[in-house]
């Protein structure tokens, strides 16, 4: 692995999905407070929980800690998920 790569955005194979702390999920939708050290998957349920109560895609980025474009890539696959089903 490339270390400038994993210095700035983290290793890859330590990165988790399957684990996201329900209560700092809802807390930080609720007060819409930006915060470090969320997982992956916590990123994407704090993105939906904020998309719900009607917030934009540069305030979500800001909070979660990524580009814009990455919010409205969540997006495009949450409605795409929906809309399959």
């Amino acid at each position: 692995m490339h270390r400038t790569r994993i210095n700035r955005h983290g290793d890859p194979h330590f990165t988790e999905w399957g684990t996201a702390d329900e209560y700092d999920v809802d807390l930080i939708v609720r007060e819409r407070r930006p915060a470090e050290g969320l997982t992956r998957l916590e990123r994407v349920l704090v993105a939906r929980g904020l998309t719900k109560r009607g917030a934009s895609e540069a305030e979500i980025a800001e909070i979660v800690q990524v580009d814009p474009r990455t919010v409205r890539r969540w997006r495009a696959a949450d409605r795409e998920h929906n809309t399959a089903a």
